[in-house]
């Protein structure tokens, strides 16, 4: 022991003090490091812990062989002031020493002692690609489940709009966070394979490690941009997929759309006739509804041998069908589409009845050389005549008085005639009408004819009435009636008699058979259809009856006709299918009767139908969703592809938490790099950003060897200190050096671990 210290002692007093000049920590210009051109071979010996030899010229640096010339910029260790514990630690560096003693702190020291030994473990561990998988698979799972949210709700009323947008929201988050997460995880696999490859200044480093969080590193490391391309993209798909996030909740929006539904309307308005033929006004006990007919009777109190007769068209009659000719077309309810609909709702729906009707026939044109048996000639109309249109619509018709009546219509004069309300025709409807056509006249057409300018085409048209079966389809849309006619079957003449007019007056004449009359003191209900037949078409009749004519430049009127949309306004002509026209007009009237619910032939039916409702629904447009997730998705996997590729090549699975930086940055030559800038702080000098490092195994001067081979140490480090890590290696800690036991030695931080290996082989 005294012998030590003799040694001791004489070293120290002949033995210049390596660390006798302080070091300037703000002139750079002189520091020595060459980081690009570091080598182990600059160790003069073995032992780093003895003194220069006297006369040496350059010191040498105790821990990696650096020179450092004498001088004003030599490095100078902190000491400790504490008082020495015993004769192995009698200085303790806090920056520079690489001596080897115990730490003061109990507990860690006793972890210090329990990981003695341990070599890095070549293993990847379960949790870090289950969770890159979990996550990926999470993120997936969440779109597709958002996919077939917004699908459920597609078409569906659009209540709650504000929670299900909130819903799909909290999916695309929920997508962009596992994704996104994925991506990160694969990421940080990713830099460190980069920074096991690839020499990066500590500038490039940072950006690595903090580009998923700044994008500022984007605009202002080039360098990271350059030699870590793979990784840069994965970062930038890191900010990008949460743009899906914003896109896929604006795949659900609403829209107004009509929302079909075939049922049953249990309460539409439909027609009965048969209710006018059973109608008798004394003997109804509570209000049966308004007749279309106004009747006379023989007797008022109904004594036997009585019999009511029909008078005229009732006045609800005459407003139904006088609303529906000067509307031109049918009369509607206040709450047709509510009554027969429903609240909010269109329908569509079919009705079928039996009812009058007129069967139009072109009787004679320009054609034929006579009319036969039509009251009039062809030639009262143009060209020949001035007459544009000609109605003669009352042959036969029923006298109204019939007789002279007293109180209560009752016939004044008895015996009552046997003709009394007997309904020997229903007078057929012979229209002469004028078609104008586009076409001139010829030269050796009658110069009579020219005056009209273009070729008018004269025609006759013979209507008889009918007992007639409809079907039509009623549609109410936004309260709006239409209707079209289905089906019209034309069954029997209402009266099946043959008129013959006096030669004197076309209105006057006789009917035959006389057993095809209709009379009220024989079948009571025929009688009172036919009655009610009669008077709608009656009110229409007086319509039609008279004439238009043009003559010396003017167009003079004397009939009905012109306030109904039969002519045409801006021409003052009938229209060219006056026919059909005269068929659909009164058509109108026959619907205009639906309007009222009080009429006796008013009936409420239950019947299929469609119904529609205008609604806001929700509308999903699946390319809004999966645009965004499409990419998000495809360059989720991807990295996860590059992430678990990274995770092979390396052999482990790593992080960037600190403790991971912690235990890859312990290199001596970073400890001499981190002087002046240990707190960590803003600005960071920027000779230290420029400075390369890789992470590597770190080249020592004469490594230890062992039963398990050589042991190495990996960690960042500059180019020229480091080199390949071979996966699958033997990798523990740094080597140390220090003086024990009185005695020059050599101990590192591995040869726990190889002495006990080699202990355990020779056991």
């Amino acid at each position: 022991m005294e012998l030590f210290r003799g040694r001791h002692h004489a070293s120290r007093s002949v033995s210049p003090d390596p660390f006798a000049d302080r070091y300037d920590p703000h002139d750079a210009h002189s520091d020595p490091i060459a980081m690009q051109t570091l080598s182990a071979t600059a160790y003069p010996s073995p032992d780093l812990r003895r003194g220069p030899s006297p006369g040496a010229s350059p010191q040498r640096s105790p821990e990696i062989g650096l020179s450092f010339p004498r001088g004003n910029h030599s490095y100078e260790p902190v000491r400790s002031s504490l008082p020495p514990t015993d004769s192995r630690a009698t200085s303790l560096y806090s920056t520079h020493s690489l001596g080897y003693h115990k730490t003061k702190d109990h507990e860690a020291q006793q972890l210090v002692d329990r990981r003695a030994g341990e070599i890095a473990e070549w293993k990847v561990h379960w949790i870090t690609p289950a969770l890159m998988i979990a996550l990926f698979v999470a993120g997936v799972g969440a779109a597709v489940g958002h996919h077939f949210f917004y699908m459920s709700l597609e078409g569906k009323p659009s209540t709650d709009q504000l929670t299900m947008v909130r819903y799909g929201t909290a999916l695309a988050f929920f997508v962009k966070s596992a994704l996104v997460g994925s991506i990160v995880m694969c990421y940080r696999q990713r830099i460190w394979h980069t920074f096991r490859t690839r020499a990066l200044t500590i500038a490039g480093i940072d950006g690595l490690f903090s580009a998923t969080e700044d994008p500022t590193q984007f605009f202002y490391n080039g360098e990271m941009m350059i030699n870590a391309k793979i990784a840069t993209v994965m970062a930038i798909c890191s900010w990008l997929i949460p743009i899906a996030s914003v896109l896929s909740p604006a795949s659900l929006t609403s829209e107004i759309t009509t929302l079909k539904n075939s049922t049953i309307c249990p309460d539409v308005a439909t027609l009965n006739f048969t209710h006018e033929a059973k109608f008798n006004f004394r003997g109804e006990s509570a209000y049966a509804g308004s007749s279309l007919v106004y009747y006379n009777t023989t007797n008022f109190e109904g004594d036997d041998g009585y019999f009511d007769y029909y008078d005229r068209p009732s006045q609800n009659a005459k407003r139904l069908v006088f609303a529906s000719m000067y509307l031109k077309e049918p009369a509607v309810a206040t709450n047709a589409s509510i009554n027969n609909c429903g609240e909010r709702y269109n329908c569509t729906y079919e009705v079928n009845f039996e009812g009058p009707g007129y069967k139009c026939d072109l009787y004679a044109d320009s054609n034929h050389d006579g009319a036969g048996d039509a009251p009039f000639d062809i030639d009262v109309l143009a060209p020949k005549g001035d007459n544009l249109y000609f109605g003669v619509v009352d042959q036969g018709d029923y006298k109204i008085p019939q007789t002279e009546t007293g109180p209560h219509g009752i016939p004044i004069h008895e015996p009552f005639p046997d003709s009394l309300g007997v309904f020997d025709v229903e007078p057929t409807l012979w229209i002469g009408y004028v078609i104008k056509t586009d076409q001139t006249y010829k030269d050796d057409d009658p110069e009579e004819y020219k005056r009209w300018g273009t070729v008018h085409e004269p025609k006759i048209v013979k209507c008889v009435a009918y007992h007639t079966n409809y079907t039509f389809e009623l549609e109410y849309k936004d309260s709006k009636q239409n209707y079209t006619r289905k089906q019209r079957d034309f069954l029997r003449p209402i009266v099946d008699t043959t008129f013959k007019a006096d030669s004197g007056n076309v209105s006057e004449g006789t009917a035959s058979p006389s057993s095809n009359f209709v009379s009220p003191k024989g079948d009571v209900p025929t009688y009172k259809r036919t009655a009610a037949y009669h008077s709608i078409m009656q009110l229409l009749r007086n319509f039609l009856g008279g004439s238009v004519s043009y003559s010396k430049g003017l167009f003079v009127t004397s009939s009905d006709i012109s306030e109904t949309n039969l002519m045409v306004a801006e021409s003052t002509y009938p229209q060219k299918d006056l026919p059909e026209a005269i068929q659909h007009v009164f058509e109108d009237i026959i619907i205009s009767l639906l309007s009222d619910e009080h009429l006796v032939v008013a009936q409420k039916q239950s019947v299929p139908c469609t119904k529609e409702q205008s609604v806001s629904v929700y509308k999903y447009k699946r390319e809004g969703l999966w645009i965004g997730y499409a990419f998000a998705v495809a360059g989720a996997f991807v990295c996860l592809i590059i992430g678990g590729w990274a995770i092979h090549q390396n052999g482990v699975a790593s992080d960037t938490l600190f403790s991971r930086i912690l235990v890859t940055t312990r290199n001596p030559t970073l400890d001499r790099l981190s002087v002046g800038a240990c707190l960590g702080g803003d600005p960071f000098p920027k000779e230290l950003t420029r400075t390369k490092l890789r992470f590597g195994v770190l080249n020592e001067e004469n490594p230890r060897e062992g039963p398990l081979g050589v042991v190495e140490h990996c960690t960042f480090g500059a180019v020229g200190e480091t080199k390949d890590i071979q996966k699958y290696g033997v990798y523990a800690g740094l080597k140390k050096y220090r003086t024990d036991g009185g005695e020059e030695g050599r101990c590192d931080e591995k040869e726990p671990l190889l002495e006990k290996e080699g202990l355990r082989r020779r056991q």
